[in-house]
């Protein structure tokens, strides 16, 4: 006898609320039905930032809000159906699903930049059925708003990025919600190695500079650093301080030998997220202020523990066979120090000889397929929502 699949609800939001964004997508999407996308517009056309924005996959630069939404869509186990919370006639529509289905997930879309859309769908979630579980993203940002969130739904399951025991020390006012490790994984679909093209950079950087606010300027430094040396060693490197978008990151990551970097988040996570709201208003008022200063004014005699955590800008150069160049961490002891990246000193006391290794080309290709095995036996997509629904449904 075939068993049914699981009736699944997805909350997912396609960028932030904003006016116009809300509006779009309530009239075109949820009212005139209109699925028409980005991609399908005339190439000149669908790269166009207005059509992208307005019809395009709006956080497009955050490859895993897609593949996590991909991966459950794929799920054998699950029948899914997701409701976009920007088209308020297809978000009234999912209100009767939300009460009946036995699974209703929150992705972390619909919580990464604030808690609008769900707040004032809050009232929904008390009359449920089935069984509520959030993904939470940004474990540092409102996060006096996220926890009231989960404690006044009843949170059945909360879905941290973070090392077990930090989110258990992060969330254990919330003492009704069971906490899931969930740290984001690898998209082999997307991020691979293609038809294997030259890689004309040497080591590369492509994303954002850490805000000083966060508490952390080791991965800046080593950035900046890895850079200054390239010239030395007559490296070809390729820098970028902005966002791609997936498919542009995953063709990024094949044309690099090398990619540097850090764990992600702060080394000052608290409850309410007020050290980092502190250091925000902080900088705003002295910006010229040291990473001392901020931390001495906004962190010092704050309860925190450590909100440091792979990402998955950790995973994805793994899948495209690109070497990893980062400050040592536990990686939520996913990833090994000189077994699946080359490991560099938090004072960058060995970057000298972290390069004089990348540079083996030998040893350089005996990590990356040591890695890639690896990831690829327990830390895809597919593993994480496999695991998450063992839990959930068991």
């Amino acid at each position: 006898m075939v068993q049914s699949r699981v009736k699944t609800l997805i909350l997912d939001a396609n960028g932030i609320p904003l006016r116009e964004t809300v509006f779009f997508d309530t009239v075109f999407r949820g009212i005139l039905g209109l699925r028409t996308t980005a991609d399908d517009f005339p190439p000149a056309l669908s790269r166009n930032r207005h059509i992208r924005k307005y019809f395009g996959q709006r956080y497009e630069s955050l490859s895993y809000i897609i593949d996590w939404r991909e991966a459950f869509c794929e799920a054998p186990a699950l029948d899914v159906r997701v409701c976009n919370l920007l088209d308020l006639v297809g978000l009234a529509s999912c209100r009767k699903a939300l009460e009946q289905y036995p699974l209703v997930v929150i992705l972390h879309s619909a919580n990464a930049d604030n808690m609008l859309m769900l707040n004032k769908i809050k009232e929904w979630f008390k009359h449920r059925k089935g069984k509520l579980a959030m993904f939470v993203n940004n474990e540092y940002e409102l996060l006096d708003q996220k926890i009231e969130f989960i404690n006044s739904v009843q949170m059945d399951f909360i879905c941290s990025q973070l090392p077990i025991g930090s989110a258990r020390w992060l969330y254990a006012a919330c003492d009704h919600s069971q906490i899931l490790a969930t740290p984001h994984a690898l998209n082999p679909k997307m991020f691979h190695t293609g038809s294997m093209q030259q890689r004309n950079i040497d080591i590369g950087f492509v994303g954002d500079l850490y805000a000083r606010t966060i508490g952390d300027q080791e991965r800046t430094a080593l950035i900046e650093s890895v850079q200054q040396r390239c010239t030395a060693l007559e490296l070809a490197c390729d820098f970028r301080y902005q966002r791609l978008s997936r498919s542009g990151w995953a063709q990024f990551l094949r044309s690099c030998k090398g990619i540097v970097g850090a764990e992600s988040g702060t080394y000052y996570l608290d409850r309410r997220g007020e050290g980092i709201a502190r250091a925000k208003a902080y900088s705003k008022a002295h910006p010229q202020a040291s990473m001392d200063e901020i931390v001495d004014n906004c962190f010092a005699g704050l309860e925190h523990v450590s909100g440091k955590a792979i990402s998955s800008r950790h995973f994805e150069p793994v899948g495209t066979r690109t070497c990893q160049v980062l400050v040592e961490g536990q990686y939520n002891g996913i990833l090994k120090a000189d077994e699946h990246y080359i490991s560099v000193k938090k004072d960058l006391s060995n970057i000298d000889d972290a390069l004089e290794r990348f540079l083996d080309d030998g040893y350089r290709t005996r990590m990356v397929e040591n890695a890639l095995e690896y990831v690829m036996s327990a830390h895809t997509y597919k593993h994480r929502v496999d695991a998450f629904l063992e839990n959930v449904l068991r």
